[in-house]
């Protein structure tokens, strides 16, 4: 119970819950712990999201395309992460892709009525998550802001690490160039001249069809010289 109750304190949503708390909900609580093999789905995308499910060991590759399919997302995941603990609530209570086990995986999960529960009984709960919340929600309004707006490094930087979790490692963005740069609204020599900058500092690598991000602490240091950016 040690190893969880210090896994689950480095997540946002335990931040201020005392170890008595947790032990006092672990008593009356049913908590589901899973395992999964190398390989196995965890979540796979638009199915309902009735549970919050929390990453306690290993890695989970995570899987995301726009709904036309010209933007895909692979990004790895580590323990301790919540996965997408935003779409628990709202209109769209569907995974937003498809999670896949890297390796031998842990996961604690929590039905959805049981931690509005927690909510009710612990005002603690109900704050992280609003926060939680908030931040995502907040991120994503800066993000459609920073396209239109300022460096293309800094933009593609933004864009970037707005699509990422924090502790996101291997991390690769399949679109075409073509795609980017009338995304960002920009002509090709621009993009190609940042990317070819940006790889040059080891920051991403690219080919005609993939980003691949080598150094994703970079491209937040970057920001920090310039823009403000705040992450969970």
């Amino acid at each position: 119970m040690e190893n969880i109750y210090q896994t689950l304190m480095q997540l946002p949503l335990f931040q201020g819950v005392s170890r008595a708390k947790l032990l006092e909900l672990v008593e009356k609580t049913r908590f589901h712990f899973l395992k999964y093999e190398d390989g196995e789905k965890v979540a796979s995308r638009a199915t309902a999201c009735t549970h919050l499910k929390f990453l306690l060991s290993g890695s989970i590759r995570c899987e995301m395309s726009t709904y036309d399919g010209k933007v895909r997302l692979i990004q790895t995941l580590h323990a301790p992460d919540i996965i997408a603990p935003d779409h628990i609530f709202g209109r769209s209570t569907h995974y937003p892709g498809n999670y896949y086990a890297e390796g031998q995986v842990g996961l604690m999960q929590i039905d959805k009525s049981t931690f509005m529960s927690f909510m009710q009984d612990e005002p603690i709960f109900l704050i992280n998550m609003l926060n939680i919340l908030s931040r995502r929600s907040q991120k994503s309004k800066e993000s459609l802001l920073s396209i239109s707006n300022g460096d293309l490094r800094e933009r593609l930087a933004y864009w970037i690490l707005n699509l990422t979790s924090r502790n996101a490692t291997d991390i690769h963005i399949n679109a075409r160039q073509r795609d980017l740069y009338s995304y960002f609204g920009v002509q090709r020599t621009a993009l190609l001249n940042t990317l070819a900058e940006m790889k040059q500092e080891k920051i991403i690598d690219y080919t005609i069809n993939e980003v691949h991000i080598l150094d994703r602490r970079a491209l937040r240091d970057m920001l920090l010289e310039g823009i403000e950016f705040m992450e969970e």
